[in-house]
């Protein structure tokens, strides 16, 4: 009997230590607004950790600010518990919300176009703004190869109508690509040639 409820305890310990939910705590509105709407960055952190900026990509709900509510946190090596999994093409379209945050932290002054762009990614209905749709068509042409996405989390709520946040880090990648990869070992074949067709012969200098 003892064995079984050791056993029981034991499940019971393990269980409650998966099940780990964390707390999006959204503190600060964004500094901008265009066309009636907050747009960029909203200040928070996640359990009270550090204070960061996250992203709306969710145009078609709606988030109170200040406000905390639980959260799953994905990345983009899996999306399957995101709100917008169910869209064709969903790993692509989070890739392209990932890059415009990028585009939202380097180019500060388009902040509202970008935003637009961003929230149009998941809901093509949502309004634009002024440029929005030249971002947007960027976005679509993007080769995810060249950029850094596994700092990027994604902030999807459970068991509430909030919005869904994006965050992290987004930037270029460090590894070549196949161009930069041939050009490489080109250039590391010419030396080699070159060595080997002219070797360095030493040269001792004797001082008189």
């Amino acid at each position: 009997m003892k064995k079984y409820i050791v056993m029981a305890l034991i499940l019971a310990v393990f269980t409650t230590s998966q099940v780990c939910a964390e707390t999006l705590n959204l503190t600060t509105l964004p500094t901008q607004t265009a066309g009636g709407y907050y747009v960029g960055a909203v200040g928070g952190n996640i359990n009270g950790g550090t204070t960061a900026n996250y992203y709306c990509d969710d145009f078609a709900a709606h988030t109170t600010v200040p406000s905390s509510f639980a959260v799953l946190v994905s990345t983009l090596s899996d999306i399957s518990g995101t709100k917008f999994i169910s869209q064709s093409d969903a790993l692509k379209k989070y890739q392209q919300v990932g890059w415009l945050m990028y585009q939202l932290e380097i180019n500060p002054i388009k902040t509202a176009a970008i935003q637009f762009a961003m929230w149009s990614v998941f809901t093509p209905t949502s309004p634009t703004f002024e440029d929005s749709a030249a971002w947007l068509d960027a976005s679509t042409r993007i080769d995810a190869g060249s950029y850094d996405f596994s700092q990027m989390r994604i902030y999807t709520p459970t068991g509430s109508s909030n919005q869904e946040f994006v965050g992290g880090h987004v930037g270029l990648s460090a590894v070549p690509e196949p161009a930069e990869w041939l050009l490489l070992i080109i250039g590391l074949g010419l030396i080699t040639y070159s060595v080997y067709r002219n070797p360095v012969k030493s040269v001792v200098r004797i001082s008189a």
